[in-house]
């Protein structure tokens, strides 16, 4: 009995232990606000809508969101996957299909939450945030500034980030295709 018990307290204690260290990564978009989220530390973009896109294929619903806020422009995406499709579990892959990255620098990755500067195939450069949430879920903000990515990178993971001249952006960047084939790599069913 007292050894039952006891492994119900070490198992309460590392359940309550779990709980308290591990912060879920947040990128998302309320009515005026952009919260990133990263373990304990957050940072928040105030914004307005300049322009709001809805895209239906038959496995994927996206969102495309062109924002500004007191000096920039950049846009924010919302993907969703039907029931019977996931993203592929390798971010990085996920991201140089839809973008046509010819180059990725990961800067930073915290609970699925990434920072990356890429150089696009018409060596466009970005600033890119990201997070694939349960595997059918992803969003992404890009067109960020150096100034304010690299001051969201340092408030998140305490380091700084090189500048790559990163581009703003105007109109949604990605690549979102109707023809499955065309987005291998990408979604995949889960009935394989």
């Amino acid at each position: 009995m007292l050894k039952t018990i006891s492994i119900l307290v070490i198992l309460a204690a590392g359940i309550f232990a779990f709980s308290y260290f591990y912060k879920p990564s947040r990128l998302e978009l309320t009515s005026n606000m952009i919260i990133l989220k990263a373990g304990m530390e957050d940072y928040n973009y105030p914004y307005s809508v300049i322009k709001k896109d809805t895209k239906e294929f038959s496995n994927v619903h996206i969102e495309q969101y062109s924002l500004q806020n007191e000096t920039e422009k950049f846009i924010f995406e919302k993907a969703e996957v039907d029931g019977l499709y996931e993203f592929n579990n390798n971010s990085k892959e996920v991201i140089s299909k839809l973008f046509n990255a010819k180059n990725m620098n990961s800067l930073f990755e915290k609970n699925g939450l990434e920072a990356l500067q890429l150089t696009l195939a018409d060596d466009k450069r970005i600033n890119l945030f990201a997070l694939i949430s349960d595997s059918n879920q992803l969003n992404l903000l890009y067109g960020v500034s150096d100034t304010l990515f690299s001051k969201t990178i340092e408030k998140l993971a305490k380091k700084k980030a090189e500048p790559i001249n990163g581009n703003f952006a105007t109109k949604p960047l990605t690549l979102w295709s109707s023809e499955i084939n065309d987005m291998n790599g990408v979604i995949g069913s889960i009935d394989h």
